[in-house]
């Protein structure tokens, strides 16, 4: 099955009410700081972890010594037991030992979507769509204390009419977002926000959304759900609050299923920032709304929206995509989009390193697909760590098989990730972490780096003399006019230079096309290490793995990028900025694709660099700076033009050649590379 009508991030029906709630911040400090993370998790979950028996786990808080967990379950059992433990709807238990905490044992009534920690210490907050703890009555929203789950009596029965899926603490204010139209006797629809401590509501954040995205009452067997905040994200510096979900208007003004407030010191204000890319309505017979998740990275530069929908060519359903925080206007345009082709994304953590994302998705790079692996898809069943730059899975791999509904959960902690989903196992069935898992940081790798080399330095030439020598030579070049001379480098493999098409040097590692393939090999200057296949596209682990999805007997198995059987008329190419850039035999323009030098993907979807030309005659392309170096194979010269924002800027300059100097700068590939 590929989407669930039934299923949301939280467990709603498609034709009768969904929605969710919001985490939000006032203009102050946010409550939870940057993790600090300077690798990937590890792939491996910790053993420290209870199996929860049953439902969907929606909300996982740290709280210190123990990890509180909300959702749709009913019991849980500590590792090797096969005793279960009465624990509807919200547990805790031990970080040092994974077993539950007898303790804490609150009754409520309904599910719980979402646990924040408390205006005090040793005390929580619980929301979702409960209406009472215990024998108190307590709409949708209750405090407790953390050491034995016991009502906190001074925090009201605020009395909200609808569920709410997701709060957060800032400052003296508490954050709310759900489906909800009151507030006590209070008219709020879908936001609000109260004081943190006596619960008193107050005016802060009042603005309304109304309208559902999809749903027309003239239209036959349309999904219609409840109107609302599926989720909210407020930026680190407590300055911007993102909020999608079930609408199409707040404050009255088109704001599609996303919407930006800018957080002032007395009032959240509807910013006039705004786009058109969650208009469509994808499969709206199954979702009335199709956003997910949101999230914001440390440093607060950008934020992530998960989505479903349907795959619907030139959408934003079933993608994820990155939008720059400092962009303005009414018709912003994500930085990048990664499609599954065909499968929901439910969540969304953001680290210094990687940009997780969860759901049931089997492949992400799947632009265009509807249900199967299109060229470019690469194998990742239900969690993938993308490169922030690209969008691009990096190699973090773990997997998570079978997907069922999907992880409708991602906590990121100092310490690592949380994850939380309605299913027993991380892997193909390989470790049982029933309903939740922790990724700890400690045995994570360092994604690989994406440095380059610059001018002056040194300038590589592999298969020099335009192919007909099998060799590497170097020079050293300042950039401008002084050309050093020219040495071999050392290959003692046999490598066939004369064959390459194109190449460059990131991170310690020389990529090049050769043999309608790209390949891979470390080099330090002096010495190549060796060279291996690039082909992330195929991974015995899970290419045999049938999916439960799509077709009878479908596997994991990716699809080979369409960029490979292009390398047999590549002329040039080079990385920069998460991109490979490369020219084409015969084609004046300059092209790019996205690229993860870690895990070698190349992205599915090729773009030509606007207004670029003059690129028939490459005999080989480099950047370093705000400089472009082209190679003419016919004259052997060297020019160079300015390099703005990824694209060529300005008239070219000859700086070297045959004429000039009497260097002749043709190969079958040209980089910029480490010293000698």
């Amino acid at each position: 099955m590929v989407h669930s009508p039934v299923l949301r991030r939280r467990p709603l029906t498609a034709l009768t009410c969904a929605a969710l709630t919001v985490t939000g911040v006032l203009a102050a400090t946010p409550t939870s700081a940057a993790p600090g993370h300077t690798t990937v998790v590890a792939a491996a979950p910790s053993a420290l972890t209870p199996d929860i028996v049953d439902g969907t786990v929606f909300a996982i808080h740290d709280a210190g010594s123990k990890v509180i967990v909300g959702g749709s379950f009913t019991g849980a059992r500590n590792r090797n037991s096969t005793v279960t433990i009465a624990r509807k709807y919200v547990l805790a238990f031990d970080k040092a030992t994974g077993a539950v905490d007898t303790a804490f044992a609150p009754q409520v009534d309904g599910e719980v979507l979402d646990i924040v920690a408390g205006p005090t210490a040793g005390t929580v907050y619980l929301a979702g769509k409960f209406n009472t703890v215990g024998t108190t009555s307590r709409r949708k929203l209750a405090l407790l204390n953390v050491s034995n789950g016991s009502l906190v009596t001074s925090f009201p029965n605020v009395a909200f009419d609808g569920l709410i899926n997701d709060v957060e603490k800032v400052g003296s204010r508490l954050l709310v977002g759900g489906i909800f139209t009151k507030t006590g006797t209070l008219t709020r629809n879908g936001l609000a926000s109260l004081n943190a401590s006596t619960g008193v509501v107050d005016s802060y954040l009042t603005a309304s959304l109304t309208e559902n995205h999809n749903y027309r009452p003239t239209e036959t067997g349309g999904a219609k759900a409840g109107v609302g905040a599926e989720k909210l994200a407020v930026s680190p510096d407590g300055t911007q609050l993102v909020v999608i979900g079930n609408f199409k208007k707040a404050d009255g003004a088109p704001h599609d299923q996303i919407v930006r407030l800018t957080l002032g010191s007395t009032a959240a204000t509807v910013s006039t920032w705004n786009t058109t890319r969650y208009q469509d309505r994808c499969k709206w017979t199954m979702f009335d709304s199709y956003v997910r998740d949101v999230s914001f990275s440390p440093d607060g530069k950008y934020f992530v929206v998960a989505n479903t929908g349907g795959p619907y060519a030139g959408t934003l359903c079933d993608a994820v995509a990155r939008w720059e925080t400092s962009s303005t206007g009414s018709t912003v345009q994500p930085t990048w989009i990664n499609y599954s082709g065909g499968d929901t994304f439910l969540s969304v953590g953001i680290t210094e390193r990687a940009v997780y994302v969860g759901g049931h998705f089997r492949w992400l790079n799947n632009t265009g697909a509807s249900n199967s692996a299109y060229p470019g898809a690469v194998a990742r069943p239900s969690i993938a760590a993308l490169d922030p730059l690209n969008g691009l899975p990096l190699s973090w791999n773990p997997g998570r098989h079978p997907r069922g509904y999907g992880v409708a959960e991602l906590l990121v902690t100092p310490a690592g990730l949380w994850l939380g989903s309605d299913q027993p196992w991380i892997g193909n069935f390989k470790y049982r972490r029933e309903r939740i898992a922790f990724f700890p940081l400690t045995g994570g790798a360092t994604p690989h780096s994406t440095t380059t080399a610059a001018l002056p330095g040194n300038v590589y030439l592999a298969g020099f003399s335009y192919g007909t020598v099998d060799a590497v030579r170097t020079r050293t070049y300042d950039g401008v006019g002084a050309v050093g001379a020219a040495a071999t480098v050392t290959s003692t493999d046999g490598t066939a230079w004369s064959t390459v098409r194109g190449g460059f040097w990131v991170g310690g590692t020389l990529f090049y096309g050769m043999n309608g393939a790209l390949w891979r090999r470390t080099f330090n200057g002096t010495t190549f290490g060796t060279a291996t296949k690039v082909d992330p596209y195929h991974d015995a682990l899970w290419d045999t793995v049938v999916t439960g999805s799509g077709p009878s007997g479908q596997t994991y198995a990716g699809s080979t990028v369409s960029f490979y059987p292009e390398i047999a008329n590549v002329t040039g190419m080079f990385y920069s900025n998460g991109r490979l850039y490369y020219t084409l035999s015969g084609s004046s323009a300059l092209y790019w694709r996205w690229f993860s030098p870690d895990s070698g993907t190349v992205g599915a979807d090729r773009f030509t660099v606007a207004g670029s030309t003059g690129f028939a005659d490459s005999a080989g392309v480099f950047v370093s700076g705000s400089s472009l170096y082209l190679v003419n194979r016919l004259t052997g010269n060297l020019s160079s033009t300015g390099w703005v924002n990824g694209a060529p800027s300005g008239t070219w300059t000859v700086r070297s050649g045959p004429a000039l100097d009497s260097v002749d700068w043709r190969a079958k590939a040209i980089f910029t590379g480490p010293a000698l």
